[in-house]
């Protein structure tokens, strides 16, 4: 049987495998959709003369789930970093997520409370299993709504180098300190996969339930935290003059110094021997923090479309002082655009850190390397901002579809840049003509494969090319009147929810009014080339045309013909992608207002066409 008959079948089962209760074919939660939620408590103490942080997570679990649990997973990341670690096995030396290698997690007390219990939480048995730690239940653990309690014990050692999503650098000033995965934390448990426990290698990035997360960082006198979401107590850790030019900036549309570079590293922060931040940030799947001794510390605000303010802020030491003087700007102008065009930034603050960790994002808070500036730190700066709405406002899994998120936001800083009113600055896919040359018949495979399955080509195909395919889908085939709806229909229904693949098609499809399964197949589930040819054509002396297209390799695309007239005007004609429905060859007739001196398919070039020297006839 031709497979390339047979493809569009399998897509068509996979997407109908997901219409069920829980999950609708039109691209949406269903009626029965059910989520867990996890509530964190979190206390944590950095020892800088140990580089260790102590700490004590509480978390609240609800089960939500029709299923009764007797057991339940949780994620222990830092155990990554452990010498004998798939993490560190999998990942070759000097490659970006390798990391140093360390204890990991060490885990003290473990204890457990289920609903109903009579006495307090009790130890628990456990086990851990590389990433993944696995809570073994004496009594199941109820559905629809059950609440258990656990709390652990735990304390690790900071990396220098966490496998570029965290860890310390020394500077100047002393140790700058980006602290993320620093917490045991639940894994999550969906209706499609069960218990998502995959281990943390270091590329695939990550996958967490939502819920409401209060904590606290003990820090030496003279440190300076940023974290994700609303510091509860300024008033405590700041002089009274840091906390008014906080309250200043907040309202302000450019950029403050809360504690200015002359400060920086003397500044007046906690109270005694140490200072105890706490925070608070709702509706988040997830929260990480910063800190140093000699950060500068500026700030503005942003008005969002529905009248709030959101506070903006940058940490960086007098190192990165000529560069991310600007990031706020940077951050202002990425927050307000997302907001216009997809939907609403819904955290208290956005934080910008710069310190070793070359870029990641965490809700509400990036980190970013020190040493950027200009066009360098925009476009990174920019990515991560653009990452609270893929994957922390819509929850995807990093770990099983890594494009889900970075190809989303490498797509969004495309119109970003564009947008940006400050400089004549790039995205990563600006010179998308350029970009596009990188996927043609280079055989990178399917999009949708897991990024534990992808070795060379990874960026190419995680980030580029399914970036470039939404962009000839808004461009090229929906146009941005259409794409736009159905992108932010697919955010506003699947907001602090978890989708998978296929509910993202469905949804652009339903949304569109366009059925694509042919796009899905060509760009995503298959790794199909493009090559659209002039194979013959033929001028009446009445300026009638009569031309024979090619589709000469797999992937079908719409078809735009353009004809330059005697007098040099233009004239176009768009032929639908069903033109290819009946074979690889079409026929039709064109009239022309005047002869015809050349034929040219894809004019604007927006296709990554393998061959372009045969999208031209001239006659």
């Amino acid at each position: 049987m031709n497979f390339k008959l047979l493809f569009p079948l399998l897509i068509l089962v996979s997407f109908q495998s997901l219409a069920q209760p829980t999950r609708s074919p039109l691209g949406t939660p269903g009626p029965a959709y059910w989520q867990n939620r996890a509530d964190y408590n979190i206390q944590a103490t950095l020892d800088t003369s140990h580089h260790k942080i102590i700490g004590k997570v509480a978390i609240t679990y609800t089960n939500n789930s029709p299923y009764p649990l007797d057991y339940l997973w949780l994620q222990l990341d830092q155990n990554k970093y452990q010498p004998d670690s798939r993490g560190t096995q999998v990942n070759a030396t000097g490659s970006r997520h390798e990391g140093n290698t360390t204890k990991g997690f060490e885990i003290g007390g473990v204890f457990y409370k289920g609903p109903g219990a009579a006495t307090k939480a009790l130890p628990a048995a456990y086990i851990i299993t590389d990433t993944r730690m696995q809570i073994k239940l004496k009594v199941p653990l109820p559905p629809n709504g059950g609440k258990a309690s656990i709390t652990i014990d735990y304390s690790f050692t900071i990396p220098e180098e966490g496998a570029d999503r965290m860890g310390r650098i020394l500077l100047e000033d002393g140790w700058v300190y980006e602290i993320a995965q620093w917490y045991p934390r639940m894994a999550v448990l969906d209706d499609v996969q069960g218990w998502n426990n995959l281990p943390y290698l270091g590329a695939g990035e990550f996958y967490c339930d939502y819920g409401s997360y209060e904590y606290t960082i003990d820090v030496p006198n003279g440190f300076v935290v940023a974290g994700s979401g609303a510091l509860l107590n300024p008033g405590e850790v700041l002089p009274r003059s840091y906390v008014k030019n906080l309250e200043k900036a907040k309202e302000s549309d450019t950029t403050l110094f809360i504690i200015p570079p002359e400060e920086a590293g003397n500044a007046p922060t906690g109270s005694g021997k140490r200072g105890i931040w706490k925070f608070r940030l709702e509706s988040a799947r997830d929260v990480a923090w910063a800190c140093g001794k000699g950060l500068i510390w500026d700030a503005a605000g942003v008005e969002l479309p529905g009248g709030e303010r959101t506070l903006i802020q940058s940490f960086y030491p007098r190192e990165s002082l000529d560069g991310w003087d600007r990031a706020t700007e940077y951050a202002q102008a990425s927050i307000k655009h997302y907001s216009e065009q997809w939907f609403e930034y819904p955290y208290p603050t956005l934080s910008n850190v710069a310190g070793a960790v070359g870029g990641m994002e965490y809700p509400g808070l990036h980190f970013t390397e020190y040493n950027r500036s200009g066009n360098g730190l925009w476009v990174t700066l920019d990515h991560e901002v653009a990452h609270n709405w893929f994957p922390m406002i819509v929850g995807s899994n990093e770990r099983q579809y890594a494009w889900m998120d970075e190809s989303f936001v490498t797509f969004m800083g495309y119109y970003a840049a564009r947008n940006f009113k400050g400089a004549k600055y790039a995205s990563y896919i600006s010179d998308y003509k350029s970009m596009r040359r990188r996927f043609m018949g280079t055989e990178l495979g399917p999009v949708t494969r897991p990024p534990r399955e992808i070795g060379k080509g990874f960026s190419d195909i995680v980030y580029f090319k399914p970036a470039i395919a939404l962009l000839v889908l808004r461009e090229y085939v929906l146009g941005p009147e259409r794409f736009d709806y159905a992108f932010r229909s697919y955010i506003q229904n699947w907001a602090y929810k978890h989708p998978q693949p296929e509910d993202f098609f469905n949804c652009m499809e339903n949304a569109s009014g366009e059925e694509l399964g042919w796009f899905w197949q060509s760009w995503f589930y298959q790794d199909e080339s493009l090559d659209q040819e002039i194979t013959n054509a033929l001028q009446s002396d009445e300026n009638i045309i009569r031309i024979t297209l090619s589709n000469k390799l797999g992937m079908p695309m719409p078809v735009v013909v353009e004809f330059t007239l005697a007098d040099g005007s233009t004239e176009r004609k768009n032929l639908p992608v069903d033109i290819w429905n009946q074979g690889d060859t079409y026929l039709f007739t064109y009239r022309a207002g005047q002869p015809v001196q050349s034929i040219r398919l894809d004019p604007d070039e927006w296709l990554p066409d393998v061959e372009r020297r045969n999208n031209e006839w001239r006659f």
